[in-house]
């Protein structure tokens, strides 16, 4: 796991830092927890390990705790991911085929529902430290997972104005996934077919 604590002799430095992590996983809890619902649309972007652009696309995201998680990606790379908090639906227009399973625990430490799930958790789940941005304005936060089966090795995500403007992942084969979000909006009360999915007639349904 990166960002492992190696205490030989500094042990005034080692445990300056674990104040340090504790410091920002507070931090990041409060930026999170007013977050009742968020939307926004996005940005996404996939960079190879060595800096080459693998893919681009554009779409809208919307979350509301507890639980309840839209996903959409515009053409020619469109696709639907709806959960609500029990059950996940992915839909590929293009295959006419929907995946359903269960929203496990795996599928729910996902770094997007980060936005819907219960942000008291942080702690158990992530690693988290700050990184200096030089602007009072801007916040970094760095997560590494705790946990061996993590679906990503590191996750940052970026703040202005206590608004989440970028999320980005590194995979262990160096990837970086990274979000770039506009037009967000907080706290705000979506229709209650929002979280709700309709399987479209003639499509093939996989069931997991």
């Amino acid at each position: 796991m990166r960002n492992l604590f190696f205490v030989l002799a500094l042990c005034a430095g080692f445990f300056s830092q674990v104040a340090q992590a504790s410091t920002a996983s507070e931090e990041l809890t409060k930026l999170l927890k007013p977050i009742e619902t968020f939307s926004a649309s996005f940005e996404q972007t996939l960079v190879s390990a060595s800096g080459q652009t693998l893919q681009q696309v554009t779409g809208v995201l919307k979350a509301q705790r507890p639980g309840l998680f839209f996903w959409h990606t515009q053409p020619p790379l469109e696709q639907t991911i709806v959960t609500d908090g029990e059950m996940v639906w992915l839909y590929d227009p293009d295959l006419e085929q929907v995946t359903v399973q269960t929203l496990s625990q795996q599928l729910s430490n996902t770094p997007a529902l980060l936005l819907s799930g219960e942000v008291s958790t942080i702690d158990r789940e992530y690693n988290v430290v700050s990184r200096e941005t030089g602007n009072a304005e801007t916040s970094i936060f760095q997560l590494t997972p705790k946990g061996v089966d993590s679906l990503f090795d590191t996750l940052q995500l970026g703040f202005n104005h206590g608004v989440l403007t970028t999320m980005e992942l590194k995979d262990s084969l160096g990837q970086v996934t990274t979000l770039y979000f506009s037009d967000s909006e907080m706290n705000l009360p979506f229709s209650e077919n929002t979280f709700h999915f309709e399987i479209p007639d003639g499509v093939d349904v996989i069931r997991e």
